[in-house]
């Protein structure tokens, strides 16, 4: 059955919503009310007692996400999200009473720090939002309660969120250029490779394997990108792994694919989409990066894709974890996190594990209680 391409919303500026479409999107908040309205009555009154375990604001932050992301396109998610990171950053920093710490790196792009910057161990996080999309305050609050928790047991690491620019501002291969200015830059301030890693969500985690399949395979017009030992982990929350047209069938919002890969000549495809790589693809990996996590919701549309990424890092590198969270989302742990650091929302299984595991790259031994 052949795929219908959706059309291009590349002719538009960022976030350029006609009349048509704030009248839309008044509409979908309309539905978003009645929807959530239900949604809480219906968990409150009409559910067995433990079918549903999720605390009442989670059932706020999954409907508002499932509800704006199938009834909204790419330039109406813009207008309403914010017009960058930078912003985004700003008022979130603002909130949480954290200092406002910005790093200029060239590329158009600028490492935002959550707290003081640090040089001796460092995550590195590239955002998600189908790289069309800017950070959003639930996953700063995420790595912020990771940081918190760390402190705790006396480990003090560094978080840096890597803003790069959006499309349709710019295209590929700007943001792997920018990912890969991020990662020297932070080793050339003097971080050991053995002290730094990655992570990403979604789109954030697609770029991640962008910089890694640029080390393995350069990209054209891509200055080359060498490191001298292997990086101490990436974790790819969700990752968005094939964006083209074969993806519509299972992506929540296709025509940003189509927007992102526009324009991208098709030898180069396997860089953004790397469920379309041959089996030898990730041959050496293990010289870049020295072990790999990988996690899922058991119910988001992409987890077959996930799967094969997975087996496909399997065949070259053993060090590889996958996780799945049982009835998960896309991005799941990030939902528990939409009021920002709330302990009365229960923490999936997926945040504990995550924590634990980026806390094992820095410290050898460790006892249950992280």
């Amino acid at each position: 059955m052949a795929v219908v391409q959706p059309e291009s919303s590349l002719g538009r500026k960022f976030g350029e919503v006609t009349f048509k479409e704030r009248l839309h999107i008044l509409v979908t908040f309309f539905r978003l009310a009645i929807i959530l309205a239900w949604n809480l009555i219906y968990k409150r009154y009409f559910t067995r007692r433990g079918s549903d375990e999720r605390h009442w604001k989670r059932v706020v932050s999954d409907t508002i996400i499932q509800v704006m992301l199938a009834g909204l396109n790419r330039v109406q998610l813009q207008y309403i999200l914010g017009s960058s990171s930078l912003r985004v950053y700003e008022r979130w920093v603002e909130g949480a009473e954290l200092p406002f710490v910005i790093e200029e790196i060239g590329e158009d792009a600028r490492l935002m720090w959550i707290g003081p910057k640090r040089t001796d161990k460092v995550i590195l996080y590239f955002h998600g939002g189908g790289f069309l999309l800017p950070v959003q305050t639930p996953s700063l609050w995420f790595w912020k309660y990771t940081q918190d928790k760390f402190k705790t047991r006396g480990l003090d690491v560094g978080f840096a969120v890597l803003d790069y620019t959006l499309v349709p501002n710019s295209i590929f291969p700007a943001q792997l250029k920018q990912a890969c200015k991020a990662v020297k830059h932070i080793l050339d301030s003097g971080v050991l490779p053995r002290n730094l890693q990655l992570v990403g969500d979604s789109a954030g985690a697609n770029l991640i394997l962008q910089v890694f399949s640029h080390i393995l395979h350069p990209v054209d017009g891509v200055p080359a990108f060498k490191i001298f030992d292997s990086i101490r982990g990436a974790y790819l929350m969700s990752p968005w792994v094939r964006l083209g047209s074969a993806a519509d069938e299972i992506n929540a919002f296709p025509s940003m694919g189509h927007d992102v890969l526009h324009g991208v000549p098709d030898a180069q495809n396997v860089h953004l989409e790397g469920i379309q790589a041959s089996d030898d693809w990730f041959k050496g990996i293990h010289r870049v990066v020295s072990r790999v996590l990988i996690t899922a919701g058991g119910n988001e549309m992409l987890k077959d894709e996930i799967m094969k990424t997975f087996k496909l890092f399997k065949l070259h590198y053993v060090n590889t974890e996958l996780v799945v969270q049982e009835d998960g989302l896309h991005n799941d742990p990030f939902y528990d996190f939409f009021f920002g650091e709330d302990e009365s929302i229960h923490k999936g299984v997926i945040t504990p594990l995550v924590i634990q595991w980026l806390a094992s790259g820095f410290v050898k031994q460790l006892s249950d209680s992280w």
